[in-house]
């Protein structure tokens, strides 16, 4: 219990510091921001519009892994990685507010995924939990925690069901009203975040998906303009016959708990999440095929009225990456592994700067939207 107790001693002493010596900085009207975790503890403030590091904030535990938006966007709220801790940050002030640590003097509380309630007041994850015992180590099934960030504490918790597995790195989301938290897999499974008990499983194939589909899979990440509620994702696909490999775009709506997929054409070896425009004219991915010297990597563009492929563009992409949206749509963003962020112009597709990170990148990208 005692190092605990040095723990969250050390992390109150440091956000007195932080509040202390963190500057505030100025913010320009024309601003356009985005954040990004770094080696070893940093996050890095990002202006886009002046493709550079306009300011670091950096945090008392360790490596941000995750970084999630509050729903009022005033705040990031961080899971770090050693120390399991939630570390809130105030985006106004670029100071630490608050930080504590889910771990116990024998549990180490292992999260995978992180999303916040609509209030803001709660945060969901899968946790696995490493048990100290007298000569060995424990670690249990996954199960769901719901964070009290007032509190500083799991509140809830429970089995994630044995049929399933979470993944490493699980994608959630809680729906408008807060009452349901998805989890997305190879399907859609729908939790009540009272009790987390299985709602719904939207099996992504025959005969609910398009005919001749099987095996499907979606890829979500948060997009700046994406449509309330709503989910727009690339999804991939095979025919349970020869094994024909397909994308598509999947449209989900959290509220009503439905989606509609439109099969596109022949898959990629890996496609990223798909970034929209604001008007949600227009629609991006990074598509790659191939590996090692017959690598190829591009810039694929949809028209999100017809979902067809209307341009795409060869690029010089890094053996692993990340791929992101400007809020305003301008810009396109490359980013982990590595030091820096690659802007390419939208509307060309072709490298306009690199900005550097001055730290490798350890966590997603959070584009501040611009409505």
């Amino acid at each position: 219990m005692r190092s605990v107790v040095t723990f969250l001693s050390v992390c109150a002493l440091s956000t007195m510091a932080f509040a202390a010596d963190t500057k505030v900085s100025a913010k320009p009207p024309a601003e356009e921001l985005m954040y990004l975790a770094t080696w070893p503890h940093t996050i890095r403030v990002i202006d886009v519009n002046k493709d550079k590091v306009v300011d670091s904030i950096v945090l008392p535990t360790d490596i941000a892994r995750v970084l999630v938006l509050a729903p009022d966007r005033s705040k990031i709220y961080a899971s770090t990685l050693r120390d399991n801790s939630i570390v809130t940050v105030d985006l106004k002030t670029r100071k630490i507010l608050d930080c504590f640590t889910i771990n116990t003097a024998t549990d180490n509380n292992r999260l995978s995924g992180l999303t916040v309630d609509p209030t803001g007041k709660l945060l969901y994850s899968i946790v696995t939990t490493v048990t100290k015992k007298m000569d060995h180590y424990e670690v249990g099934d996954p199960k769901f925690v719901a964070i009290d960030l007032d509190q500083k504490k799991i509140v809830r918790s429970s089995p994630f069901p044995k049929d399933e597995f979470p993944g490493a790195r699980s994608l959630m989301r809680v729906s408008p009203d807060g009452k349901s938290l998805y989890v997305f897999r190879q399907q859609i499974l729908v939790f009540n975040t009272t009790d987390f008990k299985l709602e719904k499983k939207i099996e992504l194939s025959n005969p609910v998906a398009p005919p001749g589909m099987d095996n499907l899979s979606l890829n979500v990440l948060d997009d700046p303009n994406e449509p309330p509620g709503k989910l727009m994702s690339i999804f991939n696909a095979s025919d349970p016959y020869v094994h024909r490999d397909i994308f598509g775009i999947a449209e989900i709506d959290l509220s009503k708990q439905t989606f509609d997929l439109t099969p596109i054409g022949p898959a990629a070896t890996s496609i990223q999440p798909l970034m929209l425009t604001p008007d949600r004219k227009l629609g991006y991915t990074v598509a790659v095929n191939g590996t090692h010297g017959d690598r190829v990597t591009e810039f694929w563009v949809f028209d999100m009225a017809t979902k067809k492929l209307i341009n795409k563009r060869e690029f010089v992409g890094r053996t692993r990456l990340n791929f992101g949206i400007s809020a305003d749509g301008k810009k396109l963003l490359i980013y982990n592994a590595g030091f820096s962020i690659e802007v390419y112009d939208a509307k060309t597709l072709a490298l306009e700067k690199t900005i550097d990170l001055e730290g490798d990148t350890t966590s997603n990208l959070i584009v501040m939207p611009t409505h």
